[in-house]
């Protein structure tokens, strides 16, 4: 017996140490799950939330872009770059914001440069989003970025043009280092590993980092073939334990899809890590269950050697039941150990009051000898447990009390055999868990509880909406309302149609950017300029009378509305805008503007045509005139070329006289052209104007004469530009219109007039040509215009500027015979002899303008060589920009001490003089700009200064006169 006790004892303290170790196991593990789990979750919700701001932010470019496109202007590159700028500072993690057209080539964005094309065509994303109008956000592959230079994560949308067409894509790059950092936030253990792999299976990155390794590699797809299994059967989250993961590790794994990008996060901990105190604890246990049997195996034999002495036996016996029972009452569940037949033979106190044994005899006696099974005990699933042949069982049974009380039990069974297979022993431990379902329970009714308050409280919030949905779609006026960020949370339906929109269409977006987004002069309107968010911000009632919303279709809407900023907590939380559209009242006035308009405009076309016109001949000749003073200031080898060069500027000059004049022809129709009253030398005005036309006429080989009077005085009173222009003229359309034979100009005086004839043999005109001679726009025949040329203007200016010198033209003309111009002036005669101009010359300083700095801003390449050449010899520093953009960004390059003075040109492409006037100056205001520009009237000089210019000079410009306005403003250094 006492054998049987101590071989009983040491099956009870194994069973027990056993037991421990496999719940203990259990806890452990599921710690070790719960951990994975958590983490799980909680990187999801931080990957999934990064990724939530972002998919914001691009929307938000795609609007914009989307914007500047349908507002008919293109992007604006400039403001677009700052606009991505500000959304990356919001988002740190974002490497930057890009946006590439509908080619494929970036074209903006941290970066991007225009001498070093980068382009996304061949991207699969960029491909998908031009094939589909897909409005989802595509998140790619691990890449490395073309422009970036390292690993990203792409995040990519698709922008449209106004009709629907592609436009380009926007991308939000996130560098694998971000995701790095976000897994290095959470401690899994040294052994522990994180990692997000695409849905394919592909690493995207993980920590800690192996690149040494290739589980460690970047699109490696090395993982367990639990995960792999899992994942194909389609399961978005689960745990599992797998001996070997990809990197070797032996881990207790969770995995979880991501809710916002196509990614697996994946969690493991070390099984070694998480079982270590498992371990530990089972090294202690089985030390003690090992001393414990090593006790009992000794004092067993001690007991066997010392047979004959009893007592001691008894005693033996006795200390090992006592240790036995100490052990068992330690354990603070309930503990019995029944024989094969089902007897009790050991049971702690926790169990016999549980059962209510505690003052009754149960040693030996079965379930049913013990009235357990009237309560309900699970004898059968004692029967379930010998059967099963499993070493462990484990259920939750109950008990039911005489007086009504029920408890509730987990119930672990371990049963026993011996070598045959035979029935042993059974060791049931059960452990009350009534107080874990009374919680349970009680949870369940206060979850029930709560939803029932919340159905009734959404019921009486939707009841209270209706209403106030009613009360406002009965309103004629148009009502919307907007948080304090400035976005729509309601609008009535007057609102929508007057607007033409729809309410899903607004609800959520940007009032101001929405249908608020520009003047009613069609100027960009800043959010912070605009009165409703003014009220917003300082929480005070608004009116406005005098401004436009802009429909749907593009259209601006007249209207007066009011704001009253709403309040919560003392401090504005939204506002409500009440409008009404006023259309028919201002049709009538923008009637009578537009007919007001339309009799102005009238008077414009003429000037502009001319303005134009002016423009157009000025920009060549000034790249004539130039590099005539180039050659006249630098070969002085040759005196032939100096006389030649000397003829070019001075025929250059009376071309730009002449160019004058014909812009002077809109004075002339108004009677504002001035005749100039000076001593002219008629030789050299006659002389010039022969010497202007007689290489054309050498060149078609006519004879080309001047006959001057013996009578005909050398000095008279009169106009000698407008003289020239006239004698000019004419001598040039003789020249024009004679192929063979000669052109003669003769002087006379005749009594108190001066005579002019000029006689060609040219093709002649008949009477019904002559009578259309003096028409403006008119030639004698359309057919003359086609072969040689001409605007049909110069005949006519010629007759009326010689009426405003109170002169007269007469001709007299024969069809293939020739025509006679006859010219007479009153003579008026003068004593003063004016001097011959001199040619012009160089400044006596050798280096006017050393050692300053200039930016030109100049489109036409020849003019870009003239100017530059011209300086550079005048001492100066020069810096060339072909647009006005390219200068202020040569401004925001350099700084604004680079430059000691900006010359300016007004026509330009894609930035004009104006624009890039006003932005160079808000960037240095004290940096003086001086135009330069083809058109030569006042109205032109006002604008320029008006944009902030300093002074102002026309082409062709004499680089005399540009050092003298230079040094106005700026001396040499």
């Amino acid at each position: 017996m006492l054998i049987a006790g101590l071989l009983c004892s040491n099956v009870v303290v194994l069973g027990l140490s056993a037991y421990s170790l496999v719940q203990s196991r259990q806890q452990y593990q599921l710690r070790a799950e719960a951990l994975t789990q958590n983490t799980a979750n909680a990187l999801d919700q931080s990957v999934s939330g990064s990724i939530e701001k972002i998919e914001l932010a691009l929307r938000t470019v795609g609007d914009e872009l989307q914007r500047q496109l349908a507002a008919g202007k293109g992007i604006d590159e400039l403001a677009m770059n700052a606009f991505l700028l500000r959304q990356e500072r919001r988002l740190p993690e974002v490497e930057a914001f890009r946006v590439a057209n509908a080619d494929g080539r970036v074209i903006l964005g941290k970066g991007v440069s225009k001498r070093e094309v980068a382009s996304w065509a061949d991207r699969d994303y960029f491909i998908y989003l031009r094939q589909h109008a897909d409005p989802a956000v595509q998140i790619s592959k691990p890449r490395m970025g073309r422009v970036a230079k390292q690993y990203i994560v792409g995040f990519a949308l698709r922008y449209n043009y106004p009709d629907g067409r592609f436009a380009g894509v926007v991308s939000a790059p996130i560098s694998l280092d971000h995701f790095t950092r976000l897994l290095s936030r959470y401690d899994v253990g040294a052994q522990g590993a994180i990692s997000l792999r695409d849905t394919e299976l592909g690493l995207i990155t993980r920590a800690p980092l192996i690149l040494d390794q290739p589980a460690g590699q970047i699109g490696n797809t090395l993982v367990s073939p639990e995960f792999r299994r899992l994942v194909e059967s389609g399961v978005p989250a689960d745990t599992f334990h797998t001996p070997a993961s990809g990197d070797g590790f032996d881990r207790f794994v969770t995995f979880r899809r991501l809710a916002r990008a196509p990614m697996y996060a994946i969690v493991g901990v070390a099984s070694a890590e998480a079982l270590a105190d498992w371990y530990d604890e089972v090294y202690k246990t089985s030390f003690m269950a090992g001393g414990f049997l090593l006790l009992s195996l000794i004092l067993g034999g001690v007991l066997l050697r010392q047979l004959a002495r009893n007592d001691s036996k008894q005693r033996l016996l006795a200390e090992r039941e006592a240790q036995l029972s100490s052990l068992v009452e330690a354990v603070p569940d309930a503990i019995i150990f029944k024989d094969g037949g089902g007897r009790w033979l050991v049971a702690n106190n926790v169990c016999l009051r549980i059962f209510g044994l505690a003052d009754k005899p149960w040693q030996g006696r079965t379930d049913a000898e013990l009235g357990i099974s009237a309560l309900n005990a699970c004898q059968r699933s004692d029967e379930e447990a010998w059967a099963s042949g499993s070493p462990l069982q484990r259920s939750e049974e109950w008990l039911d009390y005489v007086d009504g009380r029920r408890i509730d039990i987990d119930v672990t069974k371990v049963p026993l055999f011996d070598g045959e297979g035979r029935r042993q022993a059974m060791l049931v431990v059960g452990r009350d868990i009534s107080e874990r379902k009374r919680n349970e329970a009680e949870l369940e009714q206060h979850r029930r509880h709560l939803e029932e308050l919340v159905a009734q409280r959404t019921a009486a919030l939707l009841e209270t909406e209706a209403k106030a949905t009613h009360i406002l779609n009965s309103s004629a006026a148009g009502l919307y309302g907007i948080d304090d960020a400035g976005c729509i949370t309601f609008i009535n339906s007057a609102a929508c149609a007057t607007l033409g929109y729809e309410p899903a269409d607004v609800i959520g977006q940007s009032a101001h950017t929405l249908f608020h987004h520009h003047r009613p002069d069609g100027s960009p309107y800043p959010a912070e300029a605009c009165p409703s968010y003014s009220a917003l911000h300082l929480g005070q009632k608004i009116r406005v009378d005098n401004e436009v919303y802009w429909h749907a279709d593009g259209h601006a809407v007249p209207v007066i509305y009011a704001t009253h900023p709403m309040f919560l907590n003392d401090r504005v939380s939204g506002a409500v805008t009440s409008f009404v559209d006023v259309s028919e009242q201002r049709a009538a006035t923008q009637a009578r503007e537009k007919a007001l308009a339309a009799a102005e405009n009238l008077a414009r076309v003429r000037s502009e045509f001319l303005a134009n016109m002016s423009h157009e001949i000025r920009t060549p000749l000034h790249g004539v005139l130039g590099f005539a003073q180039i050659g006249f200031r630098n070969f002085d080898n040759s005196e032939k070329a100096r006389e030649a060069f000397a003829k070019i500027l001075a025929s250059g000059q009376r071309l730009l006289g002449v160019i004058n004049d014909v812009l002077d022809f809109s004075k002339i129709e108004a009677g504002k052209l001035g005749i100039e009253q000076a001593t002219v030398t008629l030789s050299e005005v006659l002389g010039h104007a022969v010497e202007l036309v007689r290489d054309r006429a050498e060149a078609k080989g006519i004879d080309l004469r001047l006959e001057v009077a013996d009578d005909f005085p050398r000095y008279c009173v009169s106009d000698p530009l407008r003289m020239g222009q006239v004698l000019l003229n004419l001598l040039s359309n003789a020249v024009k219109f004679t192929e063979s034979g000669s052109v003669r100009l003769t002087a006379s005086l005749d009594a108190d007039e001066l005579v002019f004839r000029v006689i060609d043999t040219g093709i002649g005109m008949n009477n019904e040509q002559l009578a259309e001679l003096f028409t403006p726009f008119q030639q004698a025949d359309a057919s003359a215009s086609r072969r040689f040329g001409g605007t049909g203007l110069g005949l006519a200016i010629s007759k009326r500027i010689l009426e405003l010198m109170n002169g007269s033209v007469s001709v007299h003309s024969q069809l293939a015979i020739g025509t006679t111009v006859e010219v007479r002036l009153p003579y008026v005669a003068s004593s003063f002899v004016a001097p011959s101009l001199p040619l012009p010359a160089l400044t006596d300083e050798t280096k006017p303008l050393a050692g300053l700095s200039f930016l030109i801003a100049e489109d036409d390449l020849i003019n870009r060589m003239v100017i530059e050449d011209n300086l550079l010899e005048d001492g100066a520093r020069v810096v060339m920009a072909v647009n006005g953009r390219e200068a202020v960004e040569r401004i925001v390059q350099d700084g604004r001490d680079a430059y000691d003075i900006v010359l300016m040109d007004i026509q330009m492409p894609e930035m004009d003089g104006y624009e890039a006037t006003r932005r160079i100056l808000e960037l240095a205001p004290d940096l003086p700009i001086i135009a330069q520009t083809a058109h030569a009237f006042n109205e032109e000089r006002d604008k320029c200064l008006a944009a902030g210019m300093v002074d102002h000079v026309a082409k062709p410009i004499r680089i005399e006169d540009l050092i003298r306005v230079v040094r106005q403003y700026v001396q040499p250094k």
